[in-house]
């Protein structure tokens, strides 16, 4: 009999695994790779079900969805750290240092990692953040075998807090996802033949505060008066604040009122798509001039190792992904300020620089296959558990 492993996600919030790309889907199927059985468990309000969707070398790798009780951020559901549940596995690994749930499984198991990823007070404000590490912190961190980061401010963050014998791992790729797609979607080739057809910037993700839309426009307009050929791609939907949706504004609006400070050569030479199914952008990447992601906040950003192994040059803000991928002197532009013109300058290096462009991609896309695969992550966990 195989193995065992189970992978625990406890935020209160719906996930949909056929249009986003679950990182515990991924790093599942890596398990199944190196012969384990993994379970995958998520909460979901409503209309829960389990399902396999994975196997290789006689395991298999299950995906679960179960009722939660909501307790402000925080999942909890009592069946999950019940002993004669938590017996049946050799490895628990539950997500994130700030949900209670890690700490009452951690409480009733001996096998138990954590694999958290915010490097700010995530879910909490800071008060109640200083509450909860007060009171659960200690004992997070003496009952954890192993834990395990996805970020190097992540582990920066989690050692100020007082933890131990952090390692960061990172985030995996999983390739699987984009290699096993082989018929381009109408409205995909819609897409790849405007982006053939001209030279493109390209933006991955929600349209909204966080992601940075407004320096994104401001961005482009500054490389439109000096490339007025170039087009900015934009794959995303419009997401208000929590304090617009209580002042009714819609999420178009939000966009809408950013656009409109603009001129009109501005907003025409934006190609604005909602949504297309992630595999998809296997196509998409490739064409990008460059792709920007300026996000304040990023636990890791997966679009980061989608584009940098998928092709596209990347220019970010300082993040998790970022910080952990490229660095100081890694395979991409990290541009700490938010300053559209020091953000426009990145952009014409890679226009004006061919050759830096194919270095960059040549590098970037080498670095994700050899160290950020989830085959690698999952190495990575099983060797420091294994010497705990």
């Amino acid at each position: 009999m195989p193995k065992k492993v189970l992978l625990m996600r406890f935020t209160p919030y719906d996930v949909n695994p056929n249009v986003y790309n679950v990182q515990e889907m991924g790093i599942g199927k890596a398990f199944c790779r190196l012969g384990y059985d993994y379970d995958h468990i998520c909460f979901k309000k409503s209309n829960q079900r389990s399902w396999v969707f994975y196997e290789a070398n006689g395991c298999k790798a299950v995906y679960t969805e179960m009722p939660r009780t909501r307790i402000a951020r925080m999942g909890y559901n009592k069946d999950l750290y019940k002993d004669e549940f938590l017996k049946q596995y050799d490895i628990i690994i539950c997500r994130e240092y700030n949900q209670i749930m890690s700490y009452l499984v951690s409480k009733h198991s001996d096998n138990v990692c954590l694999y958290s990823g915010p490097y700010w007070n995530m879910f909490m404000l800071k008060f109640t953040s200083s509450i909860y590490d007060f009171l659960f912190g200690k004992a997070i961190n003496r009952n954890m075998n192993a834990k395990f980061v996805k970020s190097v401010l992540a582990k920066e963050f989690l050692e100020k807090k007082g933890y131990t014998n952090v390692v960061n791992v990172g985030v995996g790729m999983d390739m699987e996802r984009f290699d096993n797609e082989t018929q381009m979607e109408e409205k995909t080739r819609n897409i790849v033949e405007y982006m053939q057809n001209h030279r493109c910037l390209l933006f991955v993700g929600n349209l909204n505060a966080n992601k940075n839309f407004p320096l994104l426009v401001e961005t482009y307009k500054r490389v439109l008066s000096v490339h007025p050929d170039v087009k900015f791609v934009m794959i995303g939907r419009p997401k208000q604040s929590s304090l617009g949706k209580i002042l009714r504004k819609s999420d178009e609006s939000y966009v809408q009122g950013i656009l409109n400070r603009y001129p009109k050569e501005v907003r025409d030479s934006i190609y604005r798509i909602d949504r297309i199914a992630n595999p998809q952008l296997k196509y998409i990447y490739p064409l990008a001039k460059a792709f920007l992601l300026p996000s304040k906040l990023e636990i890791f950003g997966m679009v980061l190792l989608e584009a940098m192994y998928l092709g596209a040059p990347v220019i970010t803000s300082r993040n998790g992904g970022s910080m952990t991928l490229i660095g100081d002197n890694g395979p991409g532009q990290i541009v700490k300020e938010y300053d559209a013109q020091k953000w426009a300058d990145a952009v014409f290096r890679y226009l004006d620089d061919p050759d830096y462009v194919g270095s960059i991609i040549t590098a970037a896309h080498q670095l994700i296959k050899e160290e950020y695969t989830w085959d690698s992550i999952a190495q990575k966990m099983l060797k420091n558990i294994n010497q705990a």
